[in-house]
């Protein structure tokens, strides 16, 4: 089980470089204007833009949690001279593992800067979402309408280079694309795509930005409303999990809006 120390409390255009580390930060959840509770834990990976680490607890998908530690100084945004760097993080998963024959946490989140939004004093289990990135490599966000919905796998709006090669039965030469994504999860991806591939077909998909290379199989096409524009295609690959983790600490493009 990951070293942490649970108390609970009454309280009013460019790639991010990451780290493994072995930081420790103090993780403090509010559940109310008046109800907290804090874990010091171990942060396995951090980058400007992000972190990774272990609570004994769940922490919603979507929700907003303040960090203290001792940020390197080449991830400093602010507080530069200070010992400590306080920030707040936008929980972007949280998988339950078991270790050592407990149920942990590990979590991901995006760093979005130090300033509480009005809306989450008013109400600390408001749920956010990102919305763009400053150049400075902090995560903007916004208040989400509903809460977070779990899904099997969560989904990221962001657009990544891929190419999309068609599987032969033959021995003929295959068609290629390279496209941009919709969105992606750990088990599929939606991408516009002009090849003539139809539902229940097998493609290749190949992703040097994340080293990521699987088959695929079209799972749905739908069809542009506007003139000219490809279908969408909605693939899901077969024997294999996109990395996830490494999309939280890169910043190729800003997260899309949706």
């Amino acid at each position: 089980m990951s070293n942490t120390q649970t108390t609970t409390t009454t309280t009013d255009s460019r790639r991010a470089p990451r780290l493994s580390t072995a930081l420790k930060t103090i993780v403090q959840v509010k559940e109310s204007n008046e109800e907290s509770w804090k874990e010091v834990t171990a942060v396995s990976t951090v980058s400007r833009n992000g972190a990774g680490f272990t609570l004994s607890r769940k922490c919603e998908v979507g929700r907003l949690v303040s960090l203290v530690l001792p940020m390197p100084d080449e991830f400093r945004v602010y507080n530069k001279n200070d010992e400590l760097y306080p920030v707040l993080g936008l929980v972007q998963h949280c998988n339950p593992v078991t270790v050592d024959g407990q149920t942990v946490y590990h979590i991901g989140v995006g760093f979005v800067g130090k300033e509480m939004p009005a809306s989450f004093k008013e109400n600390p289990k408001q749920n956010y979402r990102f919305c763009g990135m400053n150049a400075d490599g902090l995560w903007l966000i916004t208040e989400a309408n509903t809460s977070f919905k779990a899904r099997k796998n969560a989904r990221f709006w962001k657009s990544i280079e891929i190419t999309i090669s068609q599987m032969k039965k033959d021995k003929g030469e295959s068609a290629k694309e390279t496209a941009k994504t919709k969105d992606i999860s750990s088990s599929g991806i939606s991408v516009p795509c002009s090849l003539d591939i139809r539902v229940g077909d097998k493609v290749k998909i190949a992703c040097k930005q994340f080293d990521f290379y699987a088959i695929a199989e079209v799972r749905n096409r739908k069809e542009s409303k506007d003139l000219g524009q490809p279908p969408t295609l909605h693939l899901q690959f077969v024997d294999d999990e996109f990395p996830m983790n490494k999309i939280l600490f890169e910043n190729a493009v800003s997260p899309g809006l949706n």
